[in-house]
């Protein structure tokens, strides 16, 4: 049943059968339907969220609309990193976009896990340097990157996303208009 969550947790450090269970023990359910909000700005962001089942969209708005800041589905992690770490309000949201089962694993509940061993603090350093990678790599190719080839890209790391993401949203994340992705998907499909 959890199997999503175990690798997972394997994928990044090879917990023992009894740390995964205290792991396990600390994450709570969460169901969200499709819409649902697991995070509005102004709030602070209560905990860190494993994907189980569905889709996660992590974004911020302004008066020029939304910006998507990135996706989540089955067997990652997604939270505001640093609302959680700090304990203050988030400017983002996040939002399900599939009816979602999403564990949840608390402020509280990590630092205990940190004090308990160094596997537990190995699994936060990992995840805190995945986060910062990421971010430092989206803010890159946004500036030196075209909006082809950080769209190549995005459907190489995630091609789940174009089954399961209306359009509107891909552009988003790319930081392009629906009608350029248009243009750039007729144009890949031209080259096939």
């Amino acid at each position: 049943m959890y199997e999503i969550i175990t690798q997972s947790l394997r994928a990044l450090v090879d917990f023992n059968d009894e740390e995964l269970f205290l792991f396990m023990q600390r994450l709570k359910p969460l169901n969200l339907k499709k819409y649902d909000f697991f995070l509005e700005a102004g709030k602070v962001c209560k905990g860190m969220v494993i994907v189980q089942k569905g889709g996660l969209r992590y974004f911020s708005r302004s008066e020029k609309g939304d910006c998507t800041i990135g996706f989540s589905f089955e067997g990652d992690w997604l939270g505001d990193y640093e609302s959680f770490l700090l304990q203050v309000p988030s400017p983002d949201y996040i939002q399900a976009l599939e009816d979602c089962e999403l564990f949840v694993l608390n402020y509280a509940d990590m630092q205990s896990l940190y004090n308990h061993s160094q596997r537990f603090e190995k699994f936060g350093r990992l995840i805190a340097e995945k986060l910062f990678v990421d971010a430092v790599k989206s803010k890159r190719n946004l500036m030196f990157q075209s909006a082809e080839d950080r769209y190549l890209e995005l459907i190489e790391d995630k091609p789940q996303i174009l089954n399961r993401l209306p359009q509107h949203l891909i552009a988003s994340y790319l930081g392009i208009q629906p009608q350029s992705l248009s243009r750039i998907r007729a144009k890949l499909a031209s080259r096939r």
